[in-house]
């Protein structure tokens, strides 16, 4: 009924697009309503409520309108030079450990203080004027004059800062090799500030748009702050990131939020915050000593905002590709709800630009370097899933509810608009074997890398093109020549670069990466970043190497420790010289080349990632390869989850070499548990149509791939959708095949 009745509204108000979500909402609604009439299952409504409570901005009521505030965002804190240290855990009481590799320790401006204040000046970058005043402590060392330096060239106003007989303040980072960060703060010119505010800053203070304070500076700090910003009406936001320590509730009475997260809440509190009803409790118990708003940020799982009238509003949190270094993450978030609310947008349009900028930071290493672009929001807002799609994951849990109360379930007989609503995942984009357009030759095409290309273009429902290097960037003598002309073919094909593949010449038969040849190995490392260089130039974001000569044909053949140490420094010369690619090793056991790989299964090309300990390193799984190898791939899915960077499709008989057949033709049940594990794990490559048409025609066997892919996709949706998670976590195959017979997934 709320969503019939905000419909109505914004039908009312012409919001069309507005409309149509709010409609599907209410459909969807009244299809959990009969769910729950049918199976007496009251208690599930109180879950209903919750999804359509939390749901995003656009199924929400039209917000009152808020006045945007003219002037600076004033931000007054600390400011460090960060050092980021690479390791593979933390130190255990009384305990030494080494890096993760050699070459890490690099120093770059941080500081809460800093960070928010760069993150607001990026984020208004596109403004006429100045939009933020930093007010600091600077050290007397030589870091104070680069973090000047680096302050001043983000467009940051530090006219009101000053300078200490106190070394500038530092940062120890410890990054781990998920992205997640601890950090030791040394105070240093941070904690040497002066008794009372001067004048120039208070002046500051009347004219602020909005004050943003952090607990990195003494107590004393924030108050005086608060107490001139209250007096002058001026909104105020308090980061609880510094000290564990719960504010007075005089200094909480004049804030207008307090931003903890989740590990502040519950340190400052002392109350659980394992469930959002504890968490609004811990939230409440600020309130109850004065505080107004209470905005909880909780990494992955989004952010909650009490208001001071008890409103909830929930943001969940946009997902990225991958997570490189989670250390300006919050800051980033503070500062664009910061920016957000004085531009006078309603609060869960600020909480949305928030977590976009919170997400876009996760993805550079280092405070300043990561902090966002408004663009870079705006790009990660406009490609989040519809509420639809959102609401569908709700759904999909409530289902599970039901499965495991032993219920049947028959959800194609009950849910009449099928996946327009309850979709979960999009089909990745897809790229085909360009080398299968030599196959049967086409007089309307050249038989050369541009001819495959535009014949590639004519494959209905292809997306990209992938290349292989140095193969098919041999048309010309010259490098750039060769990349224009393909960058050109491309485009007339309508399509865009996906990745390039090393594709190693005869020279290294002895081996490329494993090669016992000293200048050899470099010449193979060399040639891989060289490929990797002309994929950056293409546009491209992946590089994938597969080596068929790394490995051995005998026994007593190979120094396999060696061979295993040479691969794994090869691979991390070539991520440190491309940070900006996924770099990928692709697996296969054995080949005509090499009977044996040095790293010929999911595990051990995964064991290399690990070894290699690099953020943009990670794996190529071919369908074919896996099976060779005598895996179940849905399986190595599964195991090798977030560093799954690439898939090659395509099928093949047991116990043979690798045949390179029709998409699911053969395994036609194994390949749809593979894309039902890469939407399980969030899978967020594009999807490689790998295989070898002798017989065929190549666009026509190409057309048949995409369109069995998408089929194929469809049926892993559907059974994701519901409910097939429940007989998995219960290992009940009995269950699972009759949950399949019943939807009508039994042909597969």
């Amino acid at each position: 009924l709320l969503c019939r009745k905000r419909f109505l509204n914004a039908q009312t108000l012409e919001r069309t697009a507005l409309a149509m979500r709010l409609n599907n909402l209410y459909r969807c609604c009244n299809l959990l309503h009969s769910i729950c009439r049918k199976y007496q299952l009251i208690f599930l409504a109180a879950e209903l409520l919750a999804v359509v409570s939390a749901a995003p901005a656009e199924a929400s009521s039209v917000a009152p309108a808020r006045v945007a505030r003219p002037g600076q965002i004033l931000v007054v804190g600390s400011i460090n030079m960060d050092t980021i240290i690479d390791v593979q855990r933390l130190p255990r009481n009384g305990e030494t450990i080494t890096t993760r590799h050699s070459d890490t320790g690099k120093s770059v401006p941080g500081g809460k203080g800093a960070n928010q204040a760069v993150a607001v000046a990026r984020l208004t970058a596109e403004a006429s004027h100045n939009t933020v005043q930093f007010v600091c402590q600077l050290g007397n060392d030589a870091h104070a004059k680069s973090l000047e330096e680096a302050l001043v060239a983000n467009g940051v106003d530090i006219s009101a800062s000053s300078r200490t007989n106190k070394p500038s303040g530092q940062g120890l980072v410890f990054l781990l090799e998920d992205g997640t960060v601890s950090s030791v703060v040394i105070g240093g010119s941070n904690a040497a500030w002066p008794a009372d505010l001067d004048a120039r800053v208070l002046t500051y203070i009347r004219s602020a748009s909005a004050v943003m304070l952090q607990r990195e500076v003494p107590d004393h700090v924030n108050y005086l702050v608060a107490s001139a910003a209250h007096a002058a009406n001026v909104p105020v936001f308090q980061d609880m990131g510094g000290s564990d320590q719960m504010i007075s509730g005089e200094l909480l009475a004049m804030l207008t939020m307090v931003t903890p997260n989740l590990s502040e809440l519950e340190r400052t509190t002392g109350m659980p915050v394992t469930t959002e009803e504890e968490i609004l409790d811990a939230a409440r118990s600020f309130q109850a000593r004065g505080a107004k708003d209470v905005l909880v940020t909780r990494g992955e799982d989004g952010a909650i905002l009490l208001t001071e009238d008890g409103q909830v509003l929930k943001q969940h949190q946009f997902t990225v590709e991958q997570v490189i270094d989670e250390t300006g993450a919050g800051d980033s978030f503070r500062a664009a709800f910061t920016v957000a609310y004085v531009e006078g947008r309603p609060l869960q349009e600020c909480l949305q630009f928030a977590s976009a900028a919170g997400a876009a930071a996760v993805t550079v290493l280092g405070a300043f370097p990561s902090l966002p672009s408004r663009r870079e929001c705006n790009h990660i807002q406009q490609r989040t899933p519809s509420n639809s799609e959102w609401l569908a994951s709700k759904m999909s849990s409530l289902r599970t509810n039901v499965h495991q109360m032993g219920q049947k379930w028959t959800p194609r007989s009950m849910n009449p608009f099928d996946y327009d609503i309850t979709q979960l995942m999009p089909v990745p984009k897809l790229a085909s074997r360009l080398n299968s357009m030599k196959a049967h030759p086409s007089e309307a095409f050249t038989d050369d890398v541009s001819g495959w290309i535009h014949r590639q273009g004519t494959v209905e429902g292809l997306d990209l093109v992938d290349f292989n290097f140095p193969q098919h960037f041999s048309s010309s003598p010259n490098l750039s020549t060769n990349i224009r002309q393909m960058q050109a073919a491309a485009a007339e094909a309508g399509l865009v670069v996906g990745g390039v593949s090393i594709r190693f010449p005869d020279e290294f038969r002895n081996g490329a990466f494993t090669n016992p040849d000293p200048e050899l190995r470099r010449r193979a490392v060399n040639l891989t970043i060289e490929g990797g260089e002309a994929a950056i130039r293409l546009g491209a974001k992946e590089l994938v190497v597969w080596s068929a000569y790394d490995g051995y044909d005998y026994v007593l053949q190979a120094d396999y420790t060696a061979a295993w140490q040479n691969v794994i420094d090869s691979f991390r010369a070539v991520c440190s010289a491309l940070p900006s690619l996924r770099v990928m090793i692709e697996y296969k056991p054995s080949d005509a080349a090499t009977r044996f790989s040095i790293a010929g299964s999911a595990a051990a090309a995964l064991l290399v990632v690990k070894e290699v300990g690099q953020a943009n390193m990670g794996v190529m799984l071919d369908l074919g390869h896996s099976l060779m190898a005598g895996e179940n791939p849905a399986q190595s899915v599964a195991l090798l989850g977030p560093k799954l960077f690439g898939v090659h499709l395509n099928d093949g008989y047991p116990n043979r070499a690798e045949d390179g057949l029709m998409v699911g033709t053969v395994n036609p049940r194994q390949t749809v548990e593979l894309l039902y594990w890469l939407q399980r794990i969030n899978y967020q490559g594009h999807l490689y149509i790998d295989t070898f048409p002798l017989k065929e025609d190549p666009v026509r066997e190409c057309e048949f791939n995409v369109r069995r892919v998408k089929v194929l996709w469809r049926e892993a949706q559907s059974l994701r959708h519901n409910g097939l998670d429940a007989f998995l976590a219960n290992h009940d195959a009995l269950g699972a095949l009759e949950f399949m017979e019943q939807t009508g997934n039994m042909f597969t």
